[in-house]
């Protein structure tokens, strides 16, 4: 072969060797499919994908922060619940039907984000006889929990006797695991407060106007007579709104009206009825029938605005309804209740609390103003 054509044949040789290595490899003309997403339990330690997180709670840009401490210009709204009437340390069959209704009314309150505080009467005997820790799993869910004791009520009623029958009640809850800080059903001719104190109570709910009977004649208001019967005197006391929004410590039966720093007892005072609300606006004597309707749920609102329009920023402030579970009502009136509170929660005007969340904001409140009400 010519020398001149070996230089050409290597020439073009060399040409096709620098083009194999600088023109870039061909690519598909189709992606790859697409994987499906990995399951949380699919992706190991070292992958870089995660699942998407859940929501947070204050997800919606019109929900406030949650409040984990007192705020000065909230209410504090709760439900107070007495669970009684059923015979339920005697009776498995409505015991277990008691517990159902308690069950259900948690889960549709817990749909909204609200609190009960279900302070338990004979329902405590029927949990242990029973075996069916109703109250302990109420608490495990964020709900309250405290005693219904009724007692002292009776004009005949020794009172040496009442401070060791509230400590039973009291020791009685306890065995379920439960805490138990609180008593309401005590208002008596009695030193009601001092027997609640020495029975290892830290605070009471619930107060009526039959409660107005131990303090001295002297001392007793220019309108009251005396009560015949704790029913005769079932009003929430004090009487006007505005004296029943903030919690006071009191210091002895005798004295209980007037608010002392030094007291033991820390009274929580009561909103209305959450059945019996247009009932009580519309009349001062006592009733022993309601019935449950939309006007009640109209007459909670009107009042909770007033109680609105009355917080006090210098002032704890707190409004619970009161409710005895004698009989189911029906889940469509409660829901429409909690919608219609549910715009207050939205804006913060209004947070949900258990009366123990409630007296431990008190504490919060005297330690960050220095007394009580």
């Amino acid at each position: 072969m010519q020398p001149k054509i070996k230089s050409v044949l290597l020439i073009a040789l060399l040409f096709l060797v620098v083009a194999a290595c600088t023109i870039p490899a061909m690519q598909p003309t189709e992606s790859p499919p697409t994987p499906f997403p990995k399951t949380p339990n699919e992706i190991d330690n070292n992958s870089q994908e995660a699942p998407h997180p859940p929501p947070t709670e204050n997800a919606s840009p019109n929900k406030p922060p949650k409040h984990s401490a007192w705020q000065d210009d909230t209410l504090y709204l709760g439900i107070m619940i007495h669970l009684e009437g059923w015979a339920d340390g005697d009776d498995e069959t409505k015991f277990i039907r008691h517990a159902e209704i308690v069950r259900e009314a948690a889960s549709l309150f817990e749909t909204y984000g609200a609190k009960l505080t279900l302070e338990s009467k004979e329902f405590t005997t029927g949990c242990l006889r029973w075996d069916d820790n109703v109250l302990l799993e109420m608490e495990s869910r964020g709900h309250g929990i405290g005693v219904h004791a009724d007692v002292g009520g009776q004009k005949n009623y020794s009172c040496p006797r009442m401070s060791d029958e509230l400590r039973q009640r009291r020791e009685e809850l306890e065995k379920l695991g439960v805490s138990v800080r609180h008593v309401s059903g005590v208002v008596s001719h009695c030193d009601w407060v001092n027997a609640a104190v020495d029975a290892g109570y830290e605070f009471t709910s619930g107060t009526v106007k039959y409660a107005l009977e131990s303090l001295p004649r002297e001392d007793w208001p220019e309108d009251f007579e005396g009560c015949s019967s704790p029913s005769a005197c079932h009003q929430p006391y004090p009487p006007e709104l505005e004296g029943r929004l903030h919690p006071w410590r009191a210091r002895s039966g005798l004295d209980w009206v007037a608010p002392n720093p030094n007291g033991e007892l820390v009274i929580l005072p009561s909103g209305g009825s959450l059945i019996c609300m247009k009932e009580e606006i519309n009349t001062a004597e006592s009733f022993t029938k309601c019935n449950f309707d939309m006007k009640d749920i109209d007459a909670i609102e009107a009042e909770m605005e007033i109680a609105l329009s009355l917080v006090d920023e210098s002032k704890l402030n707190t409004y619970y309804l009161a409710w005895s579970i004698g009989q189911p009502l029906d889940a469509a009136l409660l829901e429409a209740f909690l919608q219609r509170i549910h715009p207050y929660v939205d804006t913060g005007q209004v947070q949900w609390a258990t009366l123990p969340e409630m007296y431990d904001l008190f504490l919060e409140w005297e330690q960050n103003r220095g007394g009580a009400s």
